[in-house]
């Protein structure tokens, strides 16, 4: 019975449900048995078919007596490293990054500018799919591989006005516009529209394409845009600018800082205290008061009281109101016959001009007093001889720069003699303090001058009958 209590120890090897990790148990001995060994632990891990990440040390300590009844750590295999998923990368801000001021290099804030509008060119990239990263199989601890899953994929959320490269990893725009998330899909509009007015919760508009404003422009702010731009309120002491047309629903008014300029042609109820430019027409419902008003076409006021009163109008071809001037002789410009912005370039060159000329007499007399002197450059100090060769670089230079703008100025007055078609026509009355001109002829208003046109026959500017 006693040989009976002699019992070896024994010793049962585990392995976790994912395959990963394997465990020896040792059972002590009883009586006089003998303890598992490790050359019985390792028989019974083979036995097992446990063959891979073995743990040496693990098997050797589990034998002994202190770790006895004890799972020990004997196999570790290498979990599978699964793929990373697909990544929409977004080449503009999202609706999560909230607009603000921009900060520049020195700290200064702009709260005019809140980055509302992001601008995208035609053939830009707007979105770009990074495809999911692979993975890497592991192997558990019967050596078996354990495959791992792969990353989630996605597809580039295209939207309006955007398509998919051959390879479905580029979102790109098809048109110049505003590029925006929206409903989850990348969209480009060629409108910018804006509900309410460009003021502090909008900041700047600066936009490729047409904008469309619902409310007002604001004291201070800009509104820039390549193509066209409409607002249906007022623009307040405010700087827009359109490459195409402006039409203002409301009128414009400011304190002669504020600034409207279009590559085609300005539309608007009335005009107070501002600056218009117009590559072609300027069309104005009401009134012209105490304005700078240039116009590469005609400028027109058209309602039943217009009125055109103080300030310089400019235009190439023709200015037409109702009134032009009040019965207070308000000092006003008319001057028609030739693009503005020519007219105004003409007398800046010829200021130009003249001051050149002078220089180059001056400079020319001092030559000639050296050659008729009969000297010799070489006979001069340094600071002569310098000075002499600087003079003769400068007569060179300012001949050159003379010749040009002589070539500029005769293009210049041939544009004046355009000014023949040109006029100036006045449906109810002119009064005095009005100046007329017509290409390079002027015609100061001296008494109130009813239904007539302004033209320029014989190079004087003659008064006829409305045409």
């Amino acid at each position: 019975m006693a040989q009976d209590q002699n019992i070896e120890g024994k010793a049962k090897v585990t392995v976790d449900t994912n395959r990963l990790c394997a465990y020896i148990e040792v059972l002590p001995p009883e009586g006089d048995g003998e303890p598992f060994t490790i050359d019985k632990a390792k028989e019974l891990i083979k036995k097992n078919e446990v063959v891979f990440g073995l743990l040496e040390d693990g098997i050797a300590d589990a034998v002994m007596m202190k770790n006895w009844n004890e799972k020990i750590l004997i196999a570790q295999g290498i979990e599978p490293r699964n793929g990373l998923p697909a990544k929409i990368e977004y080449k503009f801000p999202v609706a999560d990054e909230k607009m603000a001021p921009k900060i520049d290099e020195q700290g200064n804030v702009d709260y005019y500018d809140l980055g509302l509008i992001n601008n995208v060119r035609k053939g830009e990239a707007v979105a770009i799919r990074k495809p999911p990263a692979p993975g890497e199989d592991g192997t558990d601890v019967y050596g078996c591989p354990l495959p791992f899953k792969p990353g989630k994929d996605l597809v580039l959320p295209r939207g309006k006005n955007t398509v998919v490269d051959q390879d479905r990893l580029k979102l790109y725009a098809v048109i110049d516009g505003s590029v925006s998330l929206r409903s989850g899909k990348v969209t480009v509009e060629p409108v910018f529209n804006l509900k309410g007015n460009v003021d502090f919760t909008t900041g700047n508009i600066d936009f490729i394409g047409d904008v469309a404003i619902g409310g007002m422009v604001t004291h201070g702010f800009k509104v820039y845009a390549e193509g066209n731009i409409e607002i249906r309120g007022l623009i307040e002491n405010a700087e827009v600018v359109a490459g195409g047309n402006i039409q203002v629903k409301g009128g414009i008014t400011g304190n002669m800082n504020c600034v409207v300029k279009a590559g085609g042609s300005i539309q608007a109820r009335f005009v107070e205290n501002a600056r218009l430019e117009a590559g072609d027409n300027i069309y104005i419902r009401e009134a012209i008061m105490q304005a700078q008003v240039k116009a590469g076409g005609s400028v027109k006021v058209s309602d039943k009281k217009a009125i055109i009163v103080g300030g310089v109008i400019q235009a190439a071809r023709e200015v037409e109101s109702k009134v032009i001037g009040s019965q207070f002789a308000t000092q006003t410009v008319v001057e028609v016959g030739i693009n503005p912005m020519h007219r105004e370039e003409y007398y800046t060159i010829m200021k130009e001009y003249e001051k050149k000329k002078r220089e180059l007499a001056v400079i020319s007399q001092s030559i000639t007093r050296f050659q008729q002197s009969g000297r010799q450059i070489e006979s001069l100090d340094d600071g002569k001889r310098s000075l002499l060769i600087r003079q003769l670089d400068e007569f060179k230079t300012f001949r050159e720069q003379i010749t040009d703008m002589e070539d500029r100025i005769a293009f210049l007055e041939e544009e004046f003699k355009h000014g023949e078609a040109a006029k100036v026509k006045v449906i109810d009355v002119v009064y005095p303090g009005v100046k007329i001109t017509i290409g390079r002829s002027i015609y100061l208003v001296n008494d109130p001058i009813k239904s007539s046109s302004f033209i320029l026959e014989g190079g004087d500017v003659r008064i006829g009958d409305l045409r």
